[in-house]
């Protein structure tokens, strides 16, 4: 491809970035006011200072817009995931692989809070969880299915949705390698001492 035509590509491509970001910040701070059920796409538009017809061209509506801000966030979370190919087996592995979440996190703050906020019916977490269960233990492959130790995974994660969320809406005043210590701890405890406990029925 021609230098010229590459650059120009390229200046394309990073205006289609402004102008999207342009929408999604305007969309995070009427979300500030009002229910996404009352935010039109004038009003949208107009605080984002981006043509309608040019809204129309990525977006049919508000809530398609939303759908795809979920599905950048999940394309997000896949990337994280896709770089460790082995399962994570040991505390220093869990704790980089939370490490790197958190940090998406941070640095998405607005952009995951609002994600996760909005997320109709759980749909986006559901996801991202069998994402991770590609890389973590899963309890159910070990306890049957008359064990309440077999939930141990899905309690972790729910929790740690829970607990990053709050994290984030109290000022993320916690470092992530921190936090991702603290993760990596309560699981491989509570696993632990779920074997031990439940060891008899475990499969």
């Amino acid at each position: 491809m021609p230098y010229e035509k590459k650059r120009a590509l390229n200046s394309s491509d990073r205006r289609v970035k402004r102008t999207k970001k342009a929408l999604r910040d305007a969309l995070l701070t009427l979300l500030e006011q009002k229910p996404i059920s009352e935010i039109s796409v004038t009003e949208l538009t107009n605080l984002a200072d981006v043509n309608r017809a040019t809204f129309y061209f990525y977006y049919t509506d508000i809530l398609d817009m939303l759908q795809q801000l979920q599905n950048e966030s999940y394309q997000a979370f896949k990337e994280i995931v896709d770089e460790y190919d082995a399962s994570i087996t040991t505390m220093d592995s869990f704790i980089a692989y939370a490490e790197r979440i958190l940090i998406y996190c941070r640095d998405n703050e607005n952009l995951v809070k609002f994600t996760i906020k909005n997320d109709t019916n759980n749909l986006l977490f559901k996801k991202i969880q069998m994402l991770m269960l590609h890389n973590l233990p899963n309890s159910k492959d070990v306890f049957d299915t008359d064990n309440p130790a077999r939930y141990i995974t899905t309690y972790t994660l729910d929790a740690i949705v829970g607990v990053v969320i709050d994290w984030m809406d109290e000022g993320m005043k916690i470092p992530p390698r921190e936090l991702a210590e603290f993760f990596a701890r309560s699981y491989f405890d509570g696993v632990y001492k779920a074997k031990q406990i439940y060891s008899h029925t475990a499969k």
